[in-house]
């Protein structure tokens, strides 16, 4: 199954949700009123049949209050989640990681992340630590790719070897390449609504037993609303039951299919059996000690609650059921590993562990000296969008190190990764030789280590200064978005290559907002495609004639209007930035031919130098569609 469908897929699992979130509804608002009734039934209050009852304008009232303190319920988690990512890791108790960090564990994480980022072609998700909990678990979360987090638990850091942090990770990437991420983040605010039932009930008992405590009521009085109460409790527990009857039906075969896409990734089926086994082999395991583990359980990697009826309730199938589903011989030496691995003294990460693979990285890095010419069809580069291989992740992993340590060091700190972002913008602008006051100056000096180390490390750079910046203030992230759109405007043009670059920096570094509508025609997107496509034909090199014919053939796909006027001069940034923001919001099948599109006008004579390739991929991540690097080297 393409990227696309799985996009689609998890987008109409969303209806799904609803169907069972209004059928989850009824049930309590029939549960609220049956309550009631033979609350005030048993206070001698009412004497009438349920059939009147039901027919009461009271029982409408109460029915209408329950769907609104569900909605409230709802309304208000989601308005908690709606910073993005970072608001659910806070939620569960996560620290944020300082992307400087020395520990040599932390790094590990570090490198491991920014590998898998670069081999699937997705931002660089922000990391953080839920430093109290001792279990095996690590979960993903954003509304869009912009504000992902990814989190992980203090176990996780402590027991797994680099092998099994890297099934683990890769498994969490697979959420977001298949659009579960989004889905979860929406789950818990849904939810919530159904819960908040349950929680009205236990602030009436506490009510009740803070007055009887100081004598405040006492008798008939005091004793009216304890019924109601743990009537109110019990629904519930209701609602808990058919929420994790909900969040088991959403996620439990997705489990399998991001385990298999975590060993299709790593080629090691080892990393992530091993990490499985690993829950169950620590008396740790996955659970969560957080207030808020039960809300979390259908987006980590392991189960963080225990529960009754666990084959119907559980968010996640057994481990062993998915470590047989990963390899069925696998678990017998599984465990005769681990009772090694406790004969054996805790050992320090070694610095192959912290930083990659070692060894080739010099010779990759002579492979693309310059800016050689690619050779890859566009079948093949379409193919590889939202599914990288083992191959992708091997290069990555030769690419992280070929990015100079100095250089490296000065991204991940928060003091200095402006300095490299900046540096990058540059090397479009070959000609400026001074800076603003208000610019670091190092920058200048960056821009020259950055041209002799070669073009296949700039957008991993770029999205590596871009989650260290993502820990600034809001202010400070304010002036870094205006610095670089200041900065591509002082040569007085703008290149498209800049141009993507700095609406990355704009998308990942500006205020999160609500997401818009998902677009499902192409219709109204007309001027934003022809705005796009005449850009990319534009750059190909090709003579104004063969420019022309390129963006008819694309547009007659999209449009009976003949929108050739736009090739007429480059289009302006305002006008880019405006197309990308809303061809994001396309629905993801309707998302595919416009990549295919892009791809066409780069690779239509199945090559493209590799600056070229980069701006396809930057592109691609603007348009949330992860594109991962070209694997054929040069020609």
């Amino acid at each position: 199954m393409s990227f696309y469908q799985n996009q689609d897929n998890a987008r109409r699992k969303t209806g799904l949700l609803l169907f069972y979130f209004i059928s989850a509804i009824l049930l309590i608002i029939a549960a609220v009123n049956l309550s009631l009734y033979l609350v005030l039934i048993l206070a001698s209050e009412m004497n009438m049949p349920f059939w009147q009852w039901l027919q009461h304008p009271f029982c409408w009232g109460i029915a209408g209050a329950t769907l609104a303190a569900i909605a409230v319920g709802s309304l208000m988690r989601l308005a908690q989640l709606s910073k993005g990512g970072v608001s659910v890791a806070l939620m569960a108790g996560g620290t944020p990681l300082d992307s400087a960090t020395k520990d040599p564990r932390e790094r590990m994480l570090i490198n491991v992340v920014e590998e898998m980022s670069i081999a699937s072609g997705t931002s660089v998700p922000r990391l953080f630590i839920m430093r109290d909990e001792p279990g095996i678990n690590a979960f993903v979360a954003g509304t869009d790719t912009s504000n992902t987090v990814l989190a992980v638990t203090q176990g996780s850091l402590e027991k797994l070897t680099r092998d099994e942090l890297q099934g683990v990770i890769g498994h969490e990437f697979s959420h977001i390449l298949n659009g579960d991420m989004k889905l979860n983040v929406r789950l818990i605010g849904i939810l919530a609504g159904i819960l908040f039932i349950g929680q009205i009930g236990e602030f009436l008992l506490r009510g009740q037993s803070h007055r009887h405590y100081y004598g405040r009521r006492s008798g008939k009085d005091g004793n009216q609303l304890i019924p109601l109460g743990l009537a109110l409790m019990l629904i519930g527990y209701v609602g808990l039951f058919f929420g994790r009857l909900i969040k088991a039906a959403i996620s439990r075969q997705r489990e399998f299919l991001a385990d298999a896409s975590s060993v299709q990734f790593t080629r090691n089926p080892d990393g992530i059996a091993s990490a499985l086994y690993a829950i169950q082999h620590y008396s740790g395991n996955s659970l969560l000690m957080g207030a808020h583990a039960e809300d979390m359980n259908h987006m980590c990697f392991g189960e963080t609650v225990k529960m009754q009826l666990s084959s119907m309730l559980a968010t996640h199938p057994p481990i062993e059921d998915r470590i047989r589903a990963i390899d069925r011989g696998l678990l017998p030496r599984l465990k005769a590993r681990f009772r090694k691995r406790e004969e054996l003294p805790h050992t320090a990460v070694d610095a192959t562990a912290a930083t990659g693979t070692p060894a080739t990285a010099q010779a990759a890095a002579q492979n693309f000296a310059g800016n050689p010419t690619l050779h890859a069809t566009p079948k093949a580069v379409k193919e590889s969008i939202g599914a990288p291989s083992p191959e992708h992740y091997d290069y990555a992993q030769q690419l992280h190190q070929q990015i100079p340590h100095a250089i490296n060091e000065l991204a991940h700190s928060l003091d200095s990764a402006d300095a490299v972002l900046y540096a990058l913008l540059l090397l479009e602008s070959p000609t400026l030789t001074s800076l603003p006051v208000a610019l670091p100056q190092a920058a200048l000096a960056l821009r020259e280590q950055l041209q002799q180390a070669g073009p296949q490390i700039r957008l991993p750079l770029l999205d590596i200064c871009l989650a260290t910046l993502k820990q600034a203030e809001p202010a400070q992230r304010n002036h870094i978005i205006k610095h670089a759109i200041d900065l591509i405007k002082l040569d007085r043009k703008v290149t498209l290559s800049e141009f993507v670059y700095c609406f990355l920096v704009q998308q990942n570094l500006s205020e999160i907002r609500r997401p818009a509508r998902t677009i499902k025609r192409y219709q109204p997107l007309e001027p934003a495609l022809a705005t796009l496509f005449s850009a990319l034909v534009q750059v190909s090199g090709d003579g104004k004639d063969r420019q022309r014919e390129n963006f008819s053939n694309i547009m007659q796909y999209y449009s009976t209007t003949d929108y050739s006027s736009a090739l007429g001069q480059p289009p302006s940034p305002k006008g880019l930035n405006q197309a990308l923001q809303q061809l994001k919001r396309l629905a993801p099948l309707l998302k595919q031919p416009v990549v295919d599109a892009c791809v066409d006008c780069i690779l239509h004579d199945n090559k493209a130098t590799l600056k070229e390739m980069e701006l396809l991929r930057a592109i691609c991540e603007a348009l949330e569609c992860p594109l991962p690097p070209i694997l054929v080297h040069t020609g």
